[in-house]
């Protein structure tokens, strides 16, 4: 019989596996077990030691294990090993044993375990007191542990009600971090038993930086196969790929009339996005065109401020061309919405080249003065670096601007969202994520309330948001990594090198998941929630194993997750035409 988190109800029976060494100090953080000859624990088995204490009665003490060992006793030379092994000359015993780091003390009376107490096996109930579940809001299963057995997190330090953010970190192609994100995802969406509330209307918004791996989430994977269907119905889902997914790419550069989304290996199911010019200029999406951290070391961002806040008082809508704009000086008089006919020879705003070219005209003319309402008192060369910074973005980037019927992401059509931006300049990556972010933001900030629920998935995150410099897209990370929990807007970040990114994010992030790390990165102080034995492990996981800490446990703890049932990439598409799940 098994309760609600998938766990047998009876406590354990097992016997004993060894007993608390005597010949070395316990205390309230670790102790060490000496293992009888039949038994054994690996790395991560959890057990429980029953201590008697004077006037208190019995406290469990329960812990993990984090490393085992093995000597001979007897043996003082290293040639003794042979004399004891091989020839039987030598008395001497093998003697195996385990550091166990405490997890939790029952009832919370911190002694320590007395040496010489029997060790057991921690299961079904006392599992789940090892590491928490008991005392978990809403237990989430993150992964399997070595034991076979789900392990949890509170979900309520996820989704905003005790804290919010996920952080990812681990080396690139090995960790397996946007894997991991999705497996954590899919898991939220498919367990509306225990997101309650916030799965109504839950809306997820994924990034696609690298190749097209992530535009096949609606595919089913056809090396699926019946052990990893297992462990995902052991995880309380039913294996499959996400139900509802919605595909967004930029249009092909120099597509002319015709919208044609910029992918590769998939065009059937993707919508291309664009913004109009009035779009642009209403949602102040200039500033995303100067996401370089160096810009902020002089006064661009000052100009770019004034300019944009000029382009909506003189931005006025053109009659007969939706999206399109012409600048008109407000003293002129035009009503707020009012739609004019273009005079002859004036500049018609129809996309991201002909909204600089005017710009242009206003702050660095080449017949006359700038006029100060646009640019203030700076600089000639500030204002000439300005113009240069808005050319080279109509460069890389002019295709995602462009008058006609609007074209921007709809992120409620679907539950899922994948917005694909790798064919993109580094510029460009930089202008969606922020003109989305921003739009995320904005919305939740009006309404003031947590739920309908956004999750963002963004990898690369120290690209977005570095350790060094200021930009407005790192201000806006850093701002929902701050209040984004209160306001429902969760972050899942990740990055090679979590060293590179803007602290406040990071700090920020309740649940720290690491894959296998570089060895000189592990030691830096943002994997400081690792055990030192962690650490060591992180160097050697293999792809599907993570380490994750979470505030609902004062140890990290090891896990690994399935294999996925939708497609990776094209090549995994199952295109059979039968269910590759109903034998399953």
């Amino acid at each position: 019989m098994t309760n609600e988190h998938n766990t047998p109800q009876a406590e354990s029976t097992d016997h004993g596996v060894g007993r608390v060494l005597g010949t070395e100090h316990t205390s309230t953080r670790e102790f060490r077990v000496v293992l009888d000859d039949a038994e054994y624990l690996q790395l991560d088995d959890l057990v429980v030691v029953r201590t008697q204490v004077p006037q208190q009665g019995e406290v469990r003490t329960y812990g993990i294990v984090t490393e085992v060992a093995a000597i001979y006793e007897g043996a003082s030379f290293e040639s003794d090993t042979h004399r004891i092994a091989v020839d039987g000359t030598l008395p001497g015993a093998k003697v195996r044993s385990a550091e166990i780091a405490i997890t939790r003390v029952d009832p919370e009376l911190w002694v320590s375990p007395d040496p010489g107490e029997e060790v057991e096996r921690a299961r079904g109930n006392e599992r789940d007191k090892a590491l928490y579940v008991d005392e978990m809001g809403r237990p989430l299963p993150i992964g399997m542990g070595r034991d076979g057995e789900p392990v949890f997190a509170d979900l309520d330090f996820f989704d905003g009600r005790k804290g919010g953010h996920m952080s990812i970190s681990g080396i690139s192609g090995v960790a397996t971090k946007t894997s991991f994100a999705l497996f954590f995802l899919r898991l939220l969406a498919g367990r509306p038993d225990v997101l309650g509330e916030g799965a109504a209307n839950l809306r997820i918004l994924v990034f696609n930086v690298k190749g097209e791996d992530l535009l096949w989430l609606d595919k089913d994977n056809r090396y699926f196969d019946a052990a990893a269907a297992d462990i995902w119905n052991k995880l309380g889902v039913e294996p499959g790929p996400f139900p509802s997914v919605s595909f967004w790419a930029p249009p092909r550069p120099q597509s002319g009339d015709v919208v044609v989304p910029d992918t590769g290996g998939r065009q059937e199911g993707v919508a291309a996005f664009t913004w109009t010019p009035r779009e642009f200029i209403e949602d102040g999406l200039l500033r995303f065109l100067f996401t370089d951290a160096t810009d902020s070391r002089n006064q661009i961002p000052f100009i770019e401020e004034r300019v944009r806040a000029q382009l909506r008082r003189f931005a006025v809508d053109v009659e007969g061309r939706p999206g399109s704009v012409v600048l008109r000086d407000p003293i002129e008089g035009h009503s707020p919405g009012a739609r004019v006919t273009p005079n002859p020879g004036e500049r018609i705003i129809s996309d991201l080249k002909s909204m600089v070219d005017a710009v242009e005209e206003f702050v660095d003319p080449e017949d006359g003065e700038p006029d100060q309402r646009w640019t203030g008192r700076v600089q000639a060369g500030t204002v000439s670096a300005f113009v240069r910074r808005l050319h080279a973005a109509s460069h890389r980037l002019g295709q995602l601007v462009r008058a006609g019927e609007s074209r921007r992401i709809d992120r409620r059509s679907a539950q899922v969202t994948v917005v694909a931006i790798q064919s993109l300049h580094d510029l460009g990556q930089r202008f969606v994520v922020g003109a989305l972010l921003a739009e995320t933001f904005a919305e939740k900030e009006q309404t003031g309330q947590r739920l309908p629920l956004s999750v963002i998935v963004l990898d690369e995150l120290n690209k977005y948001a570095p350790r060094e410099g200021s930009s407005p897209l790192k201000e806006m990370l850093i701002d929902i990594a701050q209040r984004g929990r209160s306001l429902g807007v969760l972050l899942v970040g990740a990055q090679q090198t979590a060293s590179r990114v803007a602290s406040e994010v990071m700090e920020n992030a309740a649940i720290k998941v690491a894959g296998r790390l570089d060895a000189a990165e592990a030691e830096r102080s943002e994997y400081g929630w690792m055990l030192p034995s962690t650490r060591a492990r992180a160097r050697l996981l293999k792809p599907g194993t993570m380490v994750v800490s979470q505030p609902a446990l004062p140890v990290p703890l090891v896990v690994e997750f399935p294999f996925p049932p939708w497609a990776t990439r094209k090549e995994e598409v199952d295109s059979s035409g039968t269910d590759p799940f109903a034998n399953l």
